[in-house]
């Protein structure tokens, strides 16, 4: 190397040429083609031409001569085919050197441009050379092939970038957005990274084309999909993380059809049916409830009364197989969101042909039971039946009627106290906790409101179902049926009666009682108070009731009921379900009460301090009935039982974000 050689070396992937002003020891001191001076080692220099230029020159002479040779050198390559010189020498099998190449090409003497211009070639089309040291040798042909399409998915991949990232940044300017090939690919990225993050498929992808669509909030692939109409601005992510979809396949929709072709005919009787149509039941839900699958009757006999509960008859229509069973299966349970509902069987069935309705034939599984006038039980019966629901009442309705002393309804509530009674005898606890409930209507008006579950219509309901329960769990239990039962074991520590709600109390009460267990042989439930204990009374809406009521039907009508193992499986497979549809519904309405409480902001509210902690403390809204953290403050010190004034700094749903503040 010497001052005057023009050499060519790379900077950040690209050919540059150059010219030696000086060597300095092993480096050298270059002026580019880009007027620009830089020292490099001689490791970076890729070619030493054999001409000179003359360093006496004016700057601006050297600068016009190396660009002049650049012009030539692209000119000449434009002429050169990669491939055709590939298939003269690819199955020689050995080393070239550039100039041996270059000398196939054109005929010897080749001149530094000529040979530069291949190098430029080779660099620029790396699809049928490899580089090996300063050496070349040709790809096998397979290789040529995969290489190839390697360069094609990268070059879509940039063209995706870059159309990809001119479309987004359209959108998010509130553009309308050209039409774009690669837009539901993109979409996809975006959606996937809204949902997961760091953890999505792609995640560098995305960063990629929001960078170079220079956009940089931190909720972008939110927001853009939000833009797109692709979701809601209260898009529930929650259920897109853990792909709970309200819409049901096309088999469980045909199968639904069939049976609702079948169910609109006469209901066709089985022996072991009972005709209890002139019973005139009726029916106690909610205003909001559309999926009834349970009703109360009462029949007088002399100084005895029969109190019917009569469960809707969903295994029947099921016959414990089949594409709904399967599905009920899969979702586990409805789920009732502020927002929306997303039904375990298809809504033909779960509010329609299953479900209670006013007026309506319905099979039914009913528990007679047959009371003293002291209210204790002298017998029970489970019997498959045929009912006709004669009216539908709310709870705000069933307790007008009691304070009107209606006879029939405060009959119902006196036996249920005599339930209660006895099953506090028994050990069971009563924590009495008023329900929040959230309801948002389709114009996305948040409502928020206290449900009094200690009235006396809920009390009574609650009663007459835990009986039920109680008693399924005795009859199967008795002819040693597996089923899902349910246990709790007694708490850490005695609790004494809460007769009226005290937030502090309830709360150290939770903290002692043992969690509910489940299994498929009976267990004690102490906080309910009985020796077995299941669930059936909702088989529209959970699957282990449905389960339940199929093992009950079977062994009634003497059709096959499902074995030890079966059972098992099925609770191990259904209960990490629950689990995530439980996850679902509270971090749902925590968003929900966040977006009521964006509009509170500023606002301040009372609150009952709950524990403490070094940092903070654990606090109970009294107004919006949530349990909440705030930040200990120098200063400012509390205990459990105080009540505070504070104040809602901040919240923000999408961010999972609230912040309260004392006073």
């Amino acid at each position: 190397m010497e001052p005057g050689k023009v050499v060519i070396f790379f900077e950040q992937k690209r050919i540059l040429l150059a010219v030696c002003l000086e060597v300095k020891g092993n480096k050298v001191h270059l002026l580019s083609e880009e007027n620009r001076e830089v020292t490099l080692g001689f490791n970076r220099i890729v070619h030493v031409s054999d001409s000179k230029l003359n360093l006496s020159s004016p700057r601006e002479t050297l600068l016009e001569q190396l660009k002049a040779a650049v012009s030539r050198q692209r000119a000449l390559m434009e002429s050169l085919a990669v491939r055709d010189l590939w298939e003269l020498v690819w199955e020689e099998r050995r080393e070239f050197s550039l100039r041996e190449l270059a000398e196939l090409v054109y005929s010897p003497p080749v001149s530094f441009d000529r040979e530069m211009a291949l190098f430029r070639a080779l660099f620029e089309d790396p699809l049928y050379f490899k580089q090996k040291g300063g050496n070349y040798e040709a790809r096998e042909p397979e290789k040529v092939e995969e290489i190839g399409r390697q360069i094609e998915r990268e070059a879509e991949r940039e063209r995706e970038l870059l159309e990809g990232s001119q479309w987004l940044a359209r959108v998010w300017a509130g553009e309308a957005p050209a039409p774009f090939s690669g837009k539901e690919r993109v979409i996809g990225l975006l959606r996937d990274y809204a949902l997961y993050g760091s953890e999505a498929p792609d995640p560098a992808r995305v960063k990629a084309l929001l960078e170079a669509a220079q956009i940089t909030a931190p909720e972008a692939p939110f927001l853009l999909l939000v833009r797109l109409g692709v979701w809601g601005e209260d898009e529930n992510l929650f259920l897109h993380r853990h792909q709970i979809s309200p819409v049901f396949p096309e088999k469980v929709m045909a199968e639904a059809e069939r049976i609702l072709s079948l169910s609109s005919k006469e209901i066709p009787p089985q022996p072991q049916d009972c005709d209890l149509t002139f019973l005139h039941p009726f029916t106690i839900d909610s205003e909001f409830t559309r999926d009834i699958d349970d009703a109360l009757s009462l029949e007088r006999r002399g100084d005895e009364i029969q109190v019917g509960i009569h469960i809707t008859d969903v295994a029947t229509f099921l016959n414990g197989g089949g594409e709904i069973f399967q599905e009920a299966m899969d979702r586990a349970i409805s789920i009732y969101l502020p927002d929306q509902r997303i039904p375990m069987i298809p809504p033909a069935l779960s509010e329609g042909a299953c479900s209670l309705i006013v007026g309506e034939k319905r099979r039914a599984l009913s528990f007679l039971v047959r009371f003293d006038r002291g209210g204790k039980i002298l017998d029970s019966r489970i019997v498959p039946s045929i009912i006709q629901v004669e009216r539908r009442l709310s709870y705000d309705q069933v307790d007008q009627l009691l304070e009107e002393m209606d006879e029939e309804l405060n009959l119902l509530k006196q036996v249920s106290e005599h339930l209660a009674r006895r099953r506090m005898e028994s050990g069971a606890f009563f924590l009495p906790r008023p329900e929040r409930v959230i309801r948002v209507t389709r114009d996305r008006e948040i409502n928020l409101y206290k449900r009094d579950r200690e009235s006396p219509s809920q009390k009574m309901v609650s009663e007459f179902m835990i009986l039920a329960n109680t008693l399924a769990a005795l009859f199967l239990k008795e002819r040693g049926i597996p089923a899902v039962y349910r246990g709790q074991m007694e708490p850490r520590e005695k609790i004494p009666p809460m007769e009226r709600f005290d937030v502090l109390q309830a709360y150290r009460l939770r903290r002692v009682m043992n969690r509910v267990e489940i299994g498929t042989r009976p267990l004690r439930h102490a906080g309910i108070g009985a020796e077995a204990y299941l669930t059936l009374t909702s088989p529209i809406r959970r699957f282990y009731d449905l389960l339940v009521e199929h093992q009950i039907l079977g062994c009634l009508r003497g059709t096959p009921v499902l074995g030890q193992q079966e059972v098992e499986e099925i609770i191990t497979q259904v209960g990490p379900i629950l689990s995530k549809v439980s996850l679902v519904e509270e971090l749902t309405e925590q968003y929900w009460i966040m977006r009521y409480l964006e509009k509170k902001m500023g606002s301040t509210t009372t609150a009952v301090v709950l524990d403490r902690w070094p940092n903070r403390y654990l606090i109970y809204l009294e107004e919006y009935l949530l349990e909440v953290d705030m930040p200990a403050l120098p200063g400012r010190e509390f205990v459990p039982g105080d009540q505070v004034l504070v104040r809602i700094d901040k919240s923000n749903a999408r961010q999972g974000v609230l912040k309260i503040v004392p006073v």
